[in-house]
């Protein structure tokens, strides 16, 4: 009962960071959007933006998968730097953002057999990127 407590206050405090975090971007408040988005990284997954998104695809999969999140803690980092990479710009950085993001919907999928509408839509917003962008030759 204590685990099934945890869990569902975990997923309500994930949830209430990602409506926080969209209601600043979709207010165009920048500077605080940045500032929390940060802060979160800090607070629950004690990383750093900058160092996250450096990391080559290998070792952020390893990484992942050694700190062992939850579900729904592993989905919010996938909801949030999805949110980060919006709107979708053809530059090298969407595309790093938008690899870890399909990175972290895989892992969800494989290891932890968490499916949802929502990650299906965004996985399809990020093919068509990619085949918009980044044709294959």
């Amino acid at each position: 009962m204590q685990q099934r407590d945890y869990i569902l206050n975990e997923a309500r405090k994930l949830a209430l960071i990602l409506a926080r975090l969209m209601g600043l971007k979709v207010e165009g408040k920048e500077e605080d959007y940045l500032q929390y988005f940060n802060s979160t990284l800090q607070d629950e997954y004690s990383t750093e933006l900058e160092s996250l998104l450096n990391l080559p695809d290998a070792e952020f999969t390893d990484a992942l998968k050694k700190a062992n999140y939850s579900s729904e803690k592993l989905n919010a980092l996938g909801q949030m730097l999805y949110m980060f990479a919006e709107p979708f710009e053809a530059n090298e950085d969407t595309a790093s953002i938008l690899k870890k993001v399909m990175i972290i919907f895989d892992l969800l999928e494989t290891q932890h057999h968490f499916e949802s509408f929502e990650n299906l839509n965004k996985r399809k917003a990020i093919y068509s990127f990619f085949n918009t962008n980044y044709e294959r030759t």
